[in-house]
């Protein structure tokens, strides 16, 4: 699907460890791509060269016959026809993180849709996160399910419940694009308008000049605070419950931000709930 906004949000990928805390980042990138009408390709690196096990991947069809949409009995094309795609692939490396990397640089992707842990200072530090690692040296807009979270998307029924988002802008990153690429987001899978909150922290003077997309689903709300950033936007975003915080990035500037993470990671180290991050693009 190529949205309005000139973004596309049609080519998923979908790495899974197998593990059950990655269903739910299943589920996002699953229902992503059947209302973009999209390709969805699931992969999993393996540290130790062995035969891939099909068997431990999520499973499509189990999934969509509990969201009601096929048959039991429902065979691959019946997925097709849903005007979804969806392939499995496997890879080997003893870095899964460079594996994943090799394997968009070979097939490309939109939006990377992954499961994370949520760590903060040392412990961020010290044990990494092969989400980060990923998104950090990506183009590709990546969609961060935090553990434990249940996100906007029901697992059992893969109805979408996305009321409220927020957006922290500032004039650096420049937040254009992942204002587009939200709306784009928005248009695609919710189903009824979208409290949009803007939220620039410091002095209103240097709130940033945007173009805010003409969408029938966005309801665009300014909003002005002080404060630490990480922490005004980790107390909107619980105050006001939001389902959504999309942040532009740029990955890490220096040392100080390898130690702590970027303010990206670190407002995603305390979400409670998905985060959805976009690269700056140098002019």
């Amino acid at each position: 699907m190529r949205s309005r906004y000139g973004l596309s949000i049609s080519n998923l990928l979908h790495p899974t460890d197998f593990s059950h805390g990655s269903d739910v980042a299943f589920a996002h990138a699953l229902r992503i791509a059947l209302d973009t009408r999209g390709s969805l390709e699931i992969l999993h690196v393996d540290r130790h060269r062995s035969k891939a096990k099909w068997d431990s991947y999520p499973s499509v069809r189990d999934t969509l016959h509990k969201w009601n949409l096929l048959d039991r009995e429902a065979s691959r094309s019946d997925v097709a026809h849903l005007g979804v795609h969806i392939s499995k692939s496997a890879s080997t490396g003893v870095d899964p993180a460079q594996g994943i990397l090799d394997h968009i640089e070979r097939r490309g992707a939109d939006l990377i849709v992954l499961a994370t842990h949520r760590r903060e200072g040392f412990d961020r530090w010290l044990k990494g996160s092969l989400a980060e690692t990923v998104a950090n040296r990506t183009e590709a807009a990546t969609l961060f399910v935090p553990y434990g979270v249940p996100g906007f998307v029901d697992l059992e029924t893969g109805k979408v419940s996305l009321q409220r988002v927020l957006i922290p802008v500032d004039q650096e990153p420049a937040p254009q694009l992942i204002i587009d690429a939200t709306a784009a987001l928005i248009e695609s899978v919710a189903t009824e308008p979208v409290e949009v909150r803007l939220l620039h922290i410091g002095d209103p003077a240097g709130t940033p000049s945007v173009t805010l997309p003409h969408s029938t689903k966005c309801r665009w709300q300014w909003v002005t605070q002080n404060g630490d950033v990480v922490d005004t936007i980790c107390r909107d975003a619980s105050q006001n419950k939001v389902q959504l915080i999309a942040m532009a990035t740029n990955g890490h500037d220096g040392f100080l931000d390898a130690l702590r993470g970027s303010t990206t990671e670190r407002v995603l180290g305390r979400a409670e709930c998905p985060l959805l991050s976009v690269h700056q693009l140098d002019e």
